[in-house]
């Protein structure tokens, strides 16, 4: 009996060793490798304003594809560029951390970027671990 039971928690123990093993070496998501959901930054701005509750059904933490006119950009507190697209509203833009630091973008420029949708904040909504298309 006591052979059964010491053999039974070895198989969980070896079943549960590779499900942590798998899990802990799996590749987080990328923009990239997903479709995503198309919208120009005006429009994603306004259907924010309008009905936040709405918005965050259509696309919190969705792969969104983004295009607009680069208002600003900036370094984040890692050194990575942080791109904000205009709106139309000078209060708010579509704020944007690339993902990758080599990466270069410049005030004034038309660009496609594809990011994961982290909400609405204080200045706009957030698109994090983008990258330009």
């Amino acid at each position: 009996m006591v052979k059964k039971i010491l053999i039974a928690v070895l198989l969980l123990a070896i079943v549960g060793g590779a499900i942590g093993y798998r899990m802990y070496n799996k590749q987080a998501p990328k923009a990239e490798d997903a479709k995503g959901i198309a919208v120009n930054a005006e429009i994603l701005s306004q259907e924010f304003n309008a009905n936040e509750q709405a918005a965050n059904t259509k696309y919190l933490n969705k792969v969104v594809e983004v295009s607009g006119t680069i208002n600003e950009t900036d370094k984040n507190q890692d050194g990575g560029l942080m791109v904000i697209l205009q709106t139309g509203d000078p209060m708010t833009g579509i704020q944007c951390t690339m993902r990758d630091k080599g990466v270069t973008a410049t005030k004034g420029q038309k660009v496609t970027i594809l990011g994961f949708c982290a909400g609405n904040g204080i200045t706009g909504v957030t698109l994090t671990d983008c990258v330009l298309k």
